[in-house]
This record gives C-alpha cells, structure tokens and sequence, in this order.
C-alpha cells in the first residue's frame, strides 16, 4: 500500500471496458516500500470519490483488482480510503529498522507525530 497525495486527473476517451466509467487519479507517494525502480506517481482507479489535494491509500495488484469487484480489472492501482489523519510515532519509526521518512520530503496533511 501507499500513502499518497492526489495532484490529478486523468481523461481517457477510449477505455477498456472494465474501467469504463471509472476515474483515473494520479497520486504521487508520499511514504510507500522502497520500490526497485523511481516512481514519482502512480495512476490508479478512484472507486471512493478523492479529490484533487487529498491524501490517499493506494492498495497495488490483486487487492487493487479486488476493491473493483472483479480480479479480471486491467489495473494495478486503486484507491482504498480518503486519509482524514496520520499518526507516526517517532520513537517506533526510529527504533532499530530503516529510518522512516516521506517520500520527496512531502508530509501528509493531519499528520501528528508523537515522541
């Protein structure tokens, strides 16, 4: 999964048809895995209603079919949930592992972090 932020719209005239009628968002990660290659945004399909400015999850592959309705869908993204906050704790995210950061130096709006 990704936390991420809308920053757009993609308009598609021909579409397959099991993503007709469906939004394209992009999303640009703001914390994610560290991905094997560089990925400045993802597109992915909005079954939730986001909007341009929101902060998102994106679940990826087969879940990512699944929150369609169907694992026949010809995508690889979707959006899962609209983020109203996000909690980090700073002594659990420094503690041993990788150190956690956002991605491009973004921060999600409503974040809280706490010692």
């Amino acid at each position: 999964m990704i936390l991420g932020r809308v920053v757009g719209q993609v308009w598609a005239t021909r579409k397959n048809r099991w993503v007709e009628g469906k939004k394209l968002l992009i999303v640009r990660p703001l914390a994610w895995f560290r991905p094997d290659h560089e990925c400045g945004h993802v597109v992915a399909v909005d079954p939730v209603g986001a909007e341009v400015g929101q902060d998102v999850v994106v679940c990826l592959g087969l879940p990512a079919r699944r929150a369609l309705g169907d694992a026949r869908h010809p995508v690889e993204a979707s959006i899962a949930a609209i983020v109203d906050r996000v909690e980090v704790h700073a002594d659990a995210a420094a503690d041993g592992g990788p150190r956690f950061e956002f991605a491009h130096g973004s921060e999600p709006s409503g974040l809280d972090v706490r010692p």
